[in-house]
């Protein structure tokens, strides 16, 4: 199955030092980058990549025509999965902003994550609670298992009711070593939530064929591969990337064409319409979210755990 993905831009108003987009987000004036809201729904309109599109930033609310892009994909889509932190510019008035999430209703599934150093928690989990009253299709509440997210929050965010749950972290850790790649890499400090025997396989693999784009110096391949992909990747330089990978480097080498070019005469490696897929060379080493063989699924925290326990 195909797998439309909008980033619309790469700037944030957090700062999170283990963001996989790290360069492209650290500072807004750095990258002014984003997607041309018009020719993108041009391109989409005429090209139905899939039944459904995930769309994200950076953080996206902060593209000046986000509303008139939802606007757009609500249109065109029966489904959009919108990922943002729910603390930018747009949510400052977020009775306003709230009664925007109900014009769009059930077509829109929202994920979220909640991110200690830039936000107060008691804020996180007003914000949640005030979208799910609203019936909104509140699907990722979670934070993702890093040293900035401490037992005591994580106990407060499951004792919230909000359906919490806790993601594990894939990347470079803070002394720059690729992780996970080893069982005690995940457990972290909340041993309860994974489940080694079920979810946990191929570290090998893993460790050998993975680096973080932004920080690794070793994410060239010896020789080159032929892969294969599902994934439609529209950055916002308006290039369409076959890999996260490559999107998040920004390096146009590796791009398959761009938005303007709206029948896509001119893209250099053919959409397989029927399979949804490229098939590609590639000599690049993969991000960690592009490698599907390694699997780390959280679990929901056990019935009964209490805030003692948590910490």
């Amino acid at each position: 199955m195909s797998y439309l993905l909008i980033v619309t831009n790469l700037y944030c108003n957090h700062q999170c030092t283990y963001c996989i987009q790290q360069k492209s987000s650290l500072d807004v004036r750095s990258n002014p980058k984003r997607v041309d809201v018009r020719a993108l729904l041009a391109f989409l309109k005429h090209n139905r990549i899939s039944r459904s599109v995930k769309l994200m930033g950076g953080e996206a609310t902060l593209h000046p025509d986000f509303e008139k892009l939802m606007a757009g994909l609500w249109e065109l889509y029966p489904k959009i999965v919108f990922t943002t932190n729910i603390n930018g510019p747009w949510y400052r008035d977020f009775p306003a902003a709230l009664e925007k999430m109900k014009s769009w209703g059930h077509k829109v599934k929202w994920n979220t994550t909640y991110h200690p150093a830039w936000m107060e928690l008691d804020l996180y989990i007003e914000r949640i609670q005030a979208m799910r009253d609203a019936g909104l299709w509140l699907e990722q509440v979670a934070a993702t298992d890093t040293h900035e997210l401490n037992p005591d929050e994580a106990a407060r965010l499951h004792d919230a009711g909000i359906g919490w749950k806790l993601q594990p972290f894939t990347g470079r850790n803070p002394e720059g070593r690729l992780v996970p790649e080893t069982w005690e890499d995940v457990t972290s400090g909340y041993p309860l939530l994974y489940d080694p025997a079920k979810y946990i396989r191929h570290y090998e693999e893993y460790a050998r064929e993975c680096e973080d784009a932004n920080l690794s110096d070793q994410d060239w391949r010896d020789e080159w591969v032929r892969c294969t992909t599902s994934r439609f990747l529209i950055g916002p330089d308006n290039k369409v990337y076959p890999c996260h990978r490559h999107l998040y480097a920004e390096d146009p080498r590796y791009a398959v064409g761009d938005i303007h070019d709206t029948y896509m005469k001119d893209f250099n490696v053919k959409w397989n319409r029927w399979l949804g897929r490229w098939t590609l060379p590639c000599d690049t080493k993969c991000n960690p979210c592009d490698f599907r063989v390694v699997k780390i699924k959280p679990m929901h925290k056990p019935t009964g755990m209490s805030s003692q326990a948590a910490s």
